[in-house]
């Protein structure tokens, strides 16, 4: 397919798909036990990193600018077209994860569902909107399959979140938000195969900037990623033995995508991707904040 039909495809798959959030009006809060109570408090993070897709887009802008004021050619430009217009999609869908999960938060933690109301516009456009300026991790190639992989993990953590869940409310919107994840998947891999086959100069600066976009989660934007990250890590469910526990099973994700997009010229075994995969969770372990820095490596400074 060319790059449009490909936008349009998921675009109305989108539409066929998406749920209906009742205005965020959900009567069975009060229904939630503490189990279930006990896993929100955790996703306030989660929230945030939802949220934070808004900045994933300001920042897509931003860093087309800098490729075209370093000499960024027109054609190369205008391959990306379907991306830009398909992350207009995507945006939306992950604010209403973002609203969706904020409101069952406050809920638990302060007894009301004021969030939407509650939230200055002011404060949310400086937490979620333009929140990247000191975690600029990518370039254009890592980022945009940052998002894709990204997804991946997305998908897998809210499928074991919802597999905990008890109240069959709680559990209905979290499987929402978990199939959208997924299809997200789809098409991030869709549009950037197409991107791939549009030139070969995108392969070859995709290949150049692949560890960082199969490592560096598109939530980094937001400056609580690494807290969430070590506070939901327990959420994943480890599988019997006979079955693929949480690493293994995004390793294989990740894997056959790239397997997808790059063909031949892949240069990561499935053992690897599951390595640089630990590798990065190790380094994160205990950290609950990070700055870009041109010295760290990966260009990650924990500040705390």
């Amino acid at each position: 397919m060319s790059g449009l039909e490909t936008v349009v495809k998921f675009s109305y798959l989108s539409d066929e798909n998406r749920w209906d959030a009742n205005r965020y009006n959900f009567d069975w809060l009060p229904e939630l036990d503490e189990h279930d109570r006990e896993i929100i408090r955790l996703l306030d993070c989660l929230r945030d990193g939802e949220f934070s897709g808004q900045a994933s887009a300001a920042q897509f802008h931003d860093l087309m600018i800098q490729a075209k004021a370093a000499g960024y050619t027109d054609d190369l430009v205008a391959d990306w077209s379907p991306l830009f217009s398909y992350m207009n999609v995507i945006v939306y869908e992950e604010m209403r994860h973002g609203l969706a999960i904020g409101l069952i938060h406050q809920y638990v933690t302060q007894g009301n569902t004021s969030f939407i109301a509650d939230m200055n516009v002011r404060e949310f456009g400086k937490r979620y909107i333009w929140c990247y300026e000191e975690r600029r991790y990518w370039d254009l190639y890592s980022y945009i399959l940052s998002h894709l992989f990204s997804e991946v993990i997305n998908t897998e953590l809210y499928r074991d979140v919802v597999t905990r869940i008890h109240h069959p409310g709680l559990k209905e919107v979290l499987a929402n938000v978990r199939n959208d994840e997924a299809r997200h998947i789809a098409a991030w891999t869709a549009l950037v195969k197409d991107l791939l086959n549009a030139d070969p100069e995108h392969k070859v600066r995709a290949l150049a900037s692949l560890q960082c976009g199969l490592t560096h989660h598109n939530a980094m934007v937001h400056e609580t990623y690494f807290e969430g990250l070590n506070k939901m890590l327990p959420l994943f469910i480890s599988e019997p033995k006979n079955k693929l526990g949480p690493i293994k099973r995004i390793s294989k994700q990740k894997y056959r995508i790239l397997l997808e997009l790059f063909g031949e010229d892949n240069p990561y075994s499935e053992s690897d991707v599951q390595q640089i995969h630990l590798q990065y969770l190790g380094k994160a372990a205990g950290h609950t904040r990070a700055r870009y820095s041109e010295t760290s490596p990966g260009n990650i400074e924990f500040v705390s």
